[in-house]
């Protein structure tokens, strides 16, 4: 018997058909609750997401779980792959997110439905969601507001449930949740002082307003810190980082849970101003996953409750490290933002700000991710990397000592 060979065509009409029963399927039979694994870069936690094309087939894509954010994300050419109407993306595209009027597609986890309705849709003109995270959309907090989620940061799992399935474990602690925004906050002990702060997922590192680490550095002279961000205080090398306080806190509690020798970042109060306006109250900073990597951390956003479960301690020196604020390119390079100083001295000489990092020892910096980038600049204090970047079109060598920050 001959065979007949599948046109290109048809083959694609399979492959749709079989998309449109698998969403059918997965919509008939929503569960209850879903686990997924993720992947950490950078602390950043990426997951699969199944997106509904207008066909009613299934498109997979990594996403960057930002609970900071308000938005869905998606790269341009996921964004055209979903039959988005496009119109208003700038030609050549851009470093910037456009809003578009088009509604966000129907989209689960593990085939539990997200919070799309009404979410607004931004798209980056590259093929990733944001620059340095390896992900073609995100999962902004609005997404996952009607849901009770455990992001499980020792297990390197994500769970998705109903509200009233699971049972909670670990130390309750209240959070405000913005019924609109999806973006929640909670109560922090500081230095004595009880401080409403937001979690944000999305976040490497944790930064609080200036006015804090300026009180704290008054109080404890002692206290070593620096100017510019580094390690997991990183996030994209925005200019307000490399003027960013840098510093070590002793301790933080939540919930009576004590975490020690955390990296922060000190910014001009009106970044805090405009992080308020979208979460449930007024902040002076956001828990970042340098903080959050070291718990199972529960959220019952319509409960408006968490939960804080301890892991292994994190064997990461976050702040042993060369001394560079990074900026991620949407081409997938990084540029020097600026270079961490410590009394008034630069601790990477011989770097400038403006550079290119095209290498990192053996690591080329031009395809990696930033969490790979960031890690390859850790190591021992004393040791030594080099580093080859680019300046002016030529290339220049920089032998760059790691140092203990701050």
């Amino acid at each position: 018997m001959k065979r007949r060979r599948l046109s290109a065509a048809g083959l694609a009409m399979l492959v749709a058909a079989a998309g449109t029963v698998a969403w059918a399927q997965m919509a008939g039979t929503d569960p209850a609750s879903a686990t997924v694994p993720f992947v950490l870069d950078h602390n950043r936690m990426t997951i699969e997401v199944e997106f509904q094309r207008p066909d009613g087939s299934v498109r997979r894509a990594r996403a960057w779980v930002d609970t900071g954010g308000t938005s869905l994300v998606l790269a341009e050419p996921l964004a055209r792959d979903l039959g988005l109407d496009l119109p208003a993306l700038p030609p050549g595209g851009g470093e910037h997110s456009v809003a578009i009027a088009s509604p966000a597609p129907p989209a689960r986890v593990g085939g539990v439905a997200l919070d799309t309705a009404g979410l607004a849709v931004q798209v980056f003109p590259a093929r990733v969601s944001r620059p340095g995270v390896k992900a073609e959309s995100t999962l902004p907090a609005r997404a996952l507001r009607r849901l009770h989620v455990v992001f499980d940061y020792p297990a390197k799992r994500l769970t998705l449930a109903s509200p009233g399935v699971l049972t909670p474990r670990g130390t309750l602690v209240p959070c405000r949740v913005n019924p609109d925004t999806g973006l929640f906050m909670i109560d922090v002990a500081m230095e004595g002082q009880t401080l409403a702060l937001g979690v944000d997922t999305g976040s490497a590192g944790t930064w609080v307003t200036d006015a804090l680490t300026k009180s704290w550095l008054t109080r404890h002279a002692d206290w070593p810190h620096a100017i510019g961000a580094a390690g997991s205080a990183n996030f994209f090398g925005f200019d307000l980082e490399t003027r960013g306080v840098l510093l070590r806190l002793p301790a933080l509690a939540i919930g009576g849970l004590r975490v020690a020798d955390t990296t922060i970042l000190g910014l001009d109060q009106s970044m805090f101003d405009w992080y308020s306006k979208k979460s449930a109250g007024p902040v002076v900073g956001f828990l970042g996953a340098n903080v959050l990597a070291g718990f199972r951390l529960e959220v019952d956003f319509p409960g408006q409750k968490t939960y804080w479960l301890g892991g292994p301690a994190r064997p990461v020196a976050d702040l042993d490290i060369v001394g560079l604020t990074l900026r991620a390119a949407a081409d997938g390079s990084f540029a020097v933002a600026g270079i961490v100083s410590r009394d008034g001295q630069p601790t990477v000489p011989g770097a400038l700000a403006g550079d290119t990092l095209l290498q990192v020892d053996a690591l080329d910096a031009t395809t990696a991710t930033m969490g790979a980038v960031i890690d390859a600049l850790r190591g021992t204090p004393g040791a030594v990397r080099t580093l080859v970047l680019e300046r002016a079109g030529r290339r220049v060598t920089v032998r760059a000592q790691v140092v203990h920050l701050p």
